[in-house]
């Protein structure tokens, strides 16, 4: 996903002109645009984050979740053309790197780079971004195998 993309777009009398987008890196990036009922708008933007909405590793539907939530509201309704955000990038999830800048999050991972400076004994990486936690064939025929 393309950083700076509306991810959640107020449509609902009370949010109209309320929009949640994909984190953009760097300072000073607009990343929503909030307003509620008569509030003015109020504008967050960044503060020299990476953009790591898009970044591999595990996945959650949070826009998705804000979206359902909203939309159960009377005038609260949304548009949410992008439903998942990363919720666990790859690299920091095996303590590989420090998620500070886009190239820790999206420099691919290499074998050799794993061996030498992951703290684990033993890591499997999915070969696609996939919803946190998710049980896949790929991931638990890597488990099995690793048992004794």
């Amino acid at each position: 996903m393309a950083p700076g993309t509306e991810a959640v777009i107020g449509r609902g009398l009370a949010v109209t002109a309320t929009e949640l987008r994909t984190q953009s890196e760097g300072d000073d990036q607009l990343v929503a645009k909030l307003r509620v009922v008569t509030v003015p708008t109020r504008e967050i933007r960044t503060s020299g984050l990476p953009d790591i909405d898009g970044a591999p590793g595990g996945t959650l539907h949070g826009f998705g979740i804000l979206a359902d939530a909203l939309n159960e509201i009377p005038g609260f309704g949304v548009d949410n053309p992008i439903r998942e955000h990363c919720f666990v990038p790859a690299a920091s999830a095996i303590a590989l790197r420090e998620p500070a800048i886009h190239d820790d999050l999206y420099t691919p991972i290499s074998d050799e780079e794993l061996e030498e400076n992951s703290p684990f004994h033993a890591v499997k990486l999915a070969s696609q971004s996939d919803t946190h936690t998710l049980i896949t064939e790929e991931l638990s025929t890597w488990f099995l195998d690793q048992l004794p």
